[in-house]
């Protein structure tokens, strides 16, 4: 069993437990994920108390774009998951967050802006967000939000995005924007 199924199994077990407390729960889809080339998401948070929320966040990409023949191929590949929790300062689900996960990422991105070159790995790491969720009906909310995470990626770098001639790899640190850069509907239950 691979790293990324071992995680897979793990959060599933951790949502069973959040799942048998849960007062409330909301699902979320990301749309400026979907606007970055068709990444697909969704977000399933769980009601713990009055003021907090735990998350498990997954996102997928595996489509190619361009041709060798009529252009420079160019992709944003991903799987990730990641496992967190929201402090929202008035009540679950409405109002003002603060966020917290640990996000596990395989990846493979490049041959975009211009560039041939193309990195591909796994990323581990911690991320901090904050955002606002917008009531739009019982049911219905609108959020928005900010985030960033800090991690280690093992990975290696190719000349382009379909040869296989490696330029540099090993192991680096990084510091990015993440999935919690979001404008999302939610649909609380």
């Amino acid at each position: 069993m691979d790293i990324f199924h071992k995680m897979a199994l793990t959060l599933a077990l951790s949502l069973f437990c959040i799942l048998s407390h849960a007062q409330r729960a909301a699902v979320q889809i990301n749309m400026l994920d979907i606007v970055n080339l068709g990444t697909l998401n969704a977000q399933a948070s769980f009601g713990l108390s009055r003021h907090w929320t735990a998350t498990l966040q997954g996102r997928y990409n595996n489509w190619d774009y361009g041709s060798a023949e009529g252009g420079n191929p160019f992709q944003n590949r991903t799987r990730a998951l990641a496992l967190g929790a929201r402090y929202w300062t008035w009540n679950t689900f409405s109002g003002w967050w603060l966020g917290t996960q640990a996000r596990f990422e395989e990846y493979n991105r490049g041959g975009m802006f211009g560039k041939n070159e193309t990195e591909e790995g796994n990323a581990v790491g911690a991320g901090l967000s904050a955002g606002f969720s917008y009531m739009l009906s019982k049911h219905w909310n609108l959020d928005f939000g900010v985030g960033g995470w800090w991690g280690v990626t093992d990975y290696r770098t190719f000349a382009c995005p379909r040869c296989g001639r490696v330029l540099r790899e090993g192991r680096k640190q990084f510091i990015s924007p993440s999935a919690d850069c979001q404008v999302s509907v939610a649909f609380v239950f």
